[in-house]
């Protein structure tokens, strides 16, 4: 389904996919999850990491933001582990503008 999505240029849809698989992943039992991180180890940072990616670059509207505060809320951890993810939901959060340079 992402590569559907991703290709009807669907951003927020191919996010919300990725969350779906990150969340399989972590829901496992511990025996297939640890199957899981032998045959795939950097999935679950992977699909993480494509979740938060395809939600930044969906185009701007009132789900994207919802959908941004409940991974601040439930993710906090993840976001600690991918600063530069994390920053860039943290900023979209609190700015309707962003600088294009950082000091």
């Amino acid at each position: 389904m992402v590569q559907y999505y991703i290709h009807e240029k669907e951003m927020l849809e191919a996010a919300k996919a990725y969350q779906l698989i990150y969340d399989t992943i972590n829901k496992a039992t511990p025996e297939k999850s640890a199957a899981l991180e032998e045959k795939y180890p950097n999935d679950r940072l992977d699909a993480f990491r494509n979740f938060v990616l395809y939600l930044l670059i969906s185009p701007y509207d009132q789900a994207k933001v919802d959908l941004l505060k409940v991974v601040e809320a439930a993710y906090p951890r993840e976001l600690d582990k991918e600063e530069r993810v994390g920053s860039f939901v943290r900023k979209l959060l609190t700015f309707e503008l962003m600088p294009i340079q950082e000091d």
